[in-house]
């Protein structure tokens, strides 16, 4: 079947997008019914599927440019929601927190300042993060930590989704005169129409037609299934727990501290929201993760305090016993953990800087959600682009999922703004060719580089142990290399591999408890990887390490060599 006769469609049972059950019988499949004449009341120059931040973001984006630079006046644009946006407009920023928060980067603030959205921002929802502070090492003598200092403006600023969402929403309804919006509008068929020259898109019985369909529908993109566009990645095997949790304000400073521990099975973050709550992440097994969500909340508020004031073998005693008693279906009470702690000898120091020990826990914010890093081989074709997670997913450590799919964003409107403005066709591959320029390479270094985070700062293998903490302590010290990084987060570069080389890292939690192969195999790739580690944290230091620092490192690094070259005989 040609691509003219292309369809995805919906099975009833299905969900939308899916492809009818496959059929053994030997009958000619009968072509499907031409697509009636659509009314030009339906037809538009670009329809966007999807209503969530990176949706909303480019519809508003692309409306912006129609009012102040008349580069898409006359543009007829469409954005569709198979939900309700209802729960978007009229949310309560008094009510309680979304367990849904990303943290926006200053850049993607300039820019929703830019297109008059921030100013729809409930900012007492806002929270400003001015540094944050890793811990890596499971050692409990030694917890050498990175720590990105105050700096002259927010690192980042703990947002809810929701709230991000409300304000672009508000804003294209202030503003929005050439875009339509439509809710409950669920696609069951999309199909090129004659001549490849437009996309049609059924819903129930009406259909509508767009020179140009952006997916900004998920991870599980039907506009990406319909592209016939494949993604490459792995999942983790670990599930992100979330949950809102309370807790005094701290004592000391007020609560604009990120902080993270990065544990064997995944990092524990804590988020602030306000002066008396944060929002926690923590990335681990997907066994864990179920049975903490089984905890009652006054149980899993101690767990998650152990999470930070434990070491790592203590912490791991404890998360066993968790798991037993889940799997016999009886979870553990508060006095049960209560007393397991209480056996524990060991506890961070107390001189490091912790998060605010937690008091409770929203119980209806408790959740998880799987791990999976993916990326799409290409972010357009004839007549279809991808942004947001429709384009690449990423593990959560690092809080660049939403930023990625606004800067997605920002670009294709742009580009789309500068092929009205030459009147080029908007659905071709010409013209949205620069979107992929300027996103694609960007968008695999930062997954490249956040997969390989999570894998060496979870490794426990002793000679990773050494170089992530030799690094971390000559990283602390290059304050002006450490400007660079935290102004360049993402910047790099990166060459495509297959999954067999591994280029996004070690899949699974459990590959990394005992740092991968034993004996001298284990052995020589463990020295290979630290060595890098070693030489690229030599490499970025360059003339801002004192003379001392670098030879220390250089001897490291030999030392390293030395050991895995075979001995002699």
């Amino acid at each position: 079947m040609g691509r003219l006769a292309k369809r995805v469609a919906v099975a009833p049972s299905s969900a939308p997008f899916s492809s009818p059950t496959r059929s053994h019988s030997t009958q000619p499949v009968p072509p499907p019914a031409p697509i009636p004449e659509i009314s030009p009341d339906n037809t538009y120059d670009i329809v966007i599927i999807g209503g969530g931040p990176a949706g909303l973001a480019l519809a508003t984006a692309m409306e912006l440019t129609t009012v102040s630079h008349g580069a898409l006046q006359d543009a007829r644009i469409l954005l569709l929601e198979g939900g309700s946006l209802a729960p978007v407009r009229n949310w309560d920023d008094g009510g309680p927190w979304s367990n849904r928060v990303s943290s926006l980067t200053a850049e993607n603030i300039e820019w929703l300042q830019e297109i008059g959205a921030w100013k729809h921002i409930a900012l007492p929802r806002s929270r400003a993060v001015d540094d944050i502070i890793v811990f890596a090492n499971p050692d409990p003598d030694s917890h050498p930590m990175l720590h990105f200092p105050p700096q002259d403006a927010p690192l980042a600023r703990m947002t809810e989704n929701v709230n991000t969402q409300r304000a672009l929403l508000r804003r294209l309804e202030e503003v929005g005169a050439n875009v339509t919006v439509r809710e409950g509008a669920r696609v069951g068929e999309m199909r090129y129409g004659e001549g490849r020259g437009w996309v049609g898109l059924r819903m129930g019985d009406e259909w509508v037609r767009g020179s140009l369909v952006v997916g900004a529908d998920g991870p599980n993109s039907p506009v990406r299934q319909f592209a016939e566009i494949d993604t490459f990645g792995h999942a983790y095997n670990a599930h992100g727990v979330v949950a809102t949790m309370s807790h005094l304000p701290p004592a000391v400073w007020p609560n604009h501290t990120a902080f993270q521990r990065f544990l064997p099975t995944g990092p524990l973050a804590f988020l602030p929201l306000a002066d008396d709550a944060s929002t926690m992440v923590w990335s681990t097994t997907p066994e864990l993760a179920a049975a903490l969500k089984r905890l009652a909340p006054d149980a899993l508020t101690l767990m998650i305090n152990a999470g930070w004031n434990l070491p790592e073998a203590d912490l791991a005693v404890v998360n066993e016993a968790l798991l037993a008693a889940d799997g016999a279906g009886t979870p553990l009470t508060r006095d049960a953990i209560a007393g397991l702690l209480g056996a524990c000898e060991g506890a961070m120091p107390s001189e490091a800087p912790l998060p605010p020990t937690i008091t409770s826990v929203d119980p209806k914010s408790v959740a998880s959600f799987p791990l999976r890093l993916a990326h799409a081989d290409a972010y357009t074709a004839h007549r279809l682009a991808l942004v947001g997670d429709a384009a690449h997913t990423t593990h959560p450590l690092a809080g660049q999922g939403l930023n990625a799919g606004l800067a997605d964003a920002r670009v294709l409107a742009s580009t789309l703004a500068d092929a009205r403005r030459v009147g080029a066709d908007l659905g071709s591959i010409t013209a949205l060719a620069p979107y992929p320029r300027g996103r694609y390479l960007p968008n695999h270094v930062m997954l490249a580089a956040v997969d390989k985070l999570n894998w060496i700062f979870g490794s426990r293998s002793p000679l990773i142990n050494w170089a992530r903490g030799t690094g971390l302590e000559v990283f602390n010290e290059l304050g002006p290399i450490k400007d660079f990084f935290m102004a360049n987060a993402g910047s790099g570069n990166s060459r495509a591999r297959t999954e067999k080389d591994r280029v996004f890292g070690r899949s699974h939690a459990s590959d990394r408890l005992t740092g991968g192969a034993g004996g001298l195999p284990g052995f020589l790739a463990d020295a290979t990887d630290a060595l890098g580690i070693v030489r690229s944290i030599g490499r970025a230091a360059g003339d801002a390490v004192a003379e001392g620092v670098k030879v220390a490192l250089r001897r490291g690094a030999d030392a390293l060599e030395s050991r895995q070259s075979p001995p002699k005989h």
